[in-house]
């Protein structure tokens, strides 16, 4: 600036050029030109007295002056953060408050907000996260939703979409559910593992309840969340309530997923979940072929050059979802009622509290953490009874049937076998 001054000054002094011209010589606005005319002008000087000076000497002449004649007076921006707390507090009556002491040296507005701002981003900076290829996966709902038609009544069915995005290549997965339920949100977990080829070390969901069941600085994660990512060698590492940042990942693939997906199928009608999944499924692998636009690559390049080979292995079989019963005492029976149907467990744990968990086919019965029954899964009002669970004299008892007391006879010889017994046993 100090060399364009130096021009300003002898074009402003010796000639009689408007600002503008003088502006357009030197690549100036008129404004600049005029505020530099004013100042030589209110110290009386002219070209003679400014000709040899330095451009240092120039600068600190009339930059400092300049600077002296517009500085302004800041409020106490810890102040009006402060009131900016208050419920229905806004910059402009807080602007208006403090211009109204001294307007000749208040900021404008403009330059009000933006000082703000600036006092903000130093209260709150921003960490720039970095994820290792293979430790995470982000997880929500979108929270805008496709639909298919119903072909037999025609009714719009709205469902969910689940999205799911690794840390480090940003490689996306999208599904969409019958709803944000406990089954359908472990069934997306299962299906994007499996596109995945492995499991991250890391889940980090949002606090739904069908992940967290109590959120807070020590959250509670869904029993059934936390064994489906055990199954996997995965943690549920959920993010910090009101703190948008910890999933800003997962935000901003759900907004792309929404516009490069959603949008792009708005004007195709589906009917059926399948179909709908299918058309989903095409346009993220189009999206994850799709360039960066500031780094190199893609998110599928990404993928395969550095994530996929230090993803967690898939253990040998998918998780299977089953629903955990509340705790209940076993009874002096030794049987617990789950789903409807009565189980057997070992005679020992009577008076002891235990756990059921039901799968589609199996029925599995904990206490303390510890497998200590399973069968296969019963009808509605039924009763199974594994004979090794029974005590010794009940086991005898159940023994005294028919069939039981031929085999004894059987085996104590011809004279006291029923006649055809023997060959009816055979």
């Amino acid at each position: 600036m100090s060399s364009s001054l130096k021009e300003i000054l002898r074009l402003a002094l010796t000639t009689t050029w408007s600002n503008r011209q003088v502006g357009r010589v030197v690549g100036r606005s008129a404004n600049t030109v005029g505020r530099y005319r004013s100042l030589a002008s209110a110290q009386s000087l002219t070209w003679a007295d400014l000709a040899e000076r330095s451009l240092d000497e120039l600068d600190a002449l009339f930059n400092r002056a300049l600077r002296r004649t517009v500085e302004k007076e800041h409020p106490d921006w810890a102040w009006v953060h402060d009131q900016m707390q208050l419920r229905g507090m806004t910059r402009t009556l807080l602007w208006e408050e403090y211009r109204r002491a001294c307007p000749e040296h208040a900021l404008a507005y403009s330059q009000f907000s933006h000082h703000y701002r600036a006092y903000i981003r130093k209260l709150h900076p921003v960490m720039r996260q970095h994820h290792a290829p293979g430790e995470r996966v982000f997880v929500d709902f979108s929270g805008r939703r496709p639909f298919y038609v119903d072909p037999e009544t025609g009714e719009r069915i709205v469902v969910e979409l689940f999205i799911g995005v690794l840390g480090y290549s940003n490689y996306v997965f999208a599904l969409a559910c019958p709803s944000q339920q406990v089954p359908q949100w472990i069934k997306a977990h299962v299906l994007m593992f499996d596109a995945f080829g492995g499991a991250p070390r890391v889940i980090v969901p949002d606090n739904l309840r069908s992940a967290v069941t109590r959120p807070g600085k020590h959250p509670i994660i869904h029993r059934t969340y936390q064994e489906m990512a055990s199954h996997y060698g995965s943690v549920v590492l959920p993010a910090r309530a009101r703190r948008p940042k910890d999933k800003a990942k997962v935000e901003g693939s759900v907004l792309i997923v929404q516009r490069w997906v959603l949008l792009r199928l708005r004007h195709r009608t589906f009917f059926s979940l399948t179909e709908l999944n299918q058309a989903i499924a095409e346009l993220v692998a189009e999206l994850n072929r799709r360039p960066f636009k500031k780094l190199e690559g893609s998110r599928i390049e990404r993928f395969e050059a550095d994530e996929s080979a230090v993803l967690q292995p898939l253990p040998a079989v998918p998780y299977e979802h089953g629903e955990w019963t509340s705790a209940q005492t076993v009874p002096a029976d030794y049987h617990v009622r789950l789903g409807k149907h009565w189980y057997s467990v070992p005679f020992t744990y009577i008076g002891c509290a235990v756990d059921g968990r039901l799968s589609a086919d199996a029925v599995e019965i904990y206490c303390s953490g510890i497998r200590i029954a399973s069968h296969r899964r019963g009808i509605a009002d039924g009763t199974t009874t594994d004979p090794g669970h029974l005590p010794k004299h009940h086991a005898m008892y159940a023994e005294r049937t028919p069939e039981h007391f031929v085999r004894w006879a059987v085996g104590i010889g011809p004279a006291t076998t029923p006649p055809g017994a023997g060959f009816a046993l055979l």
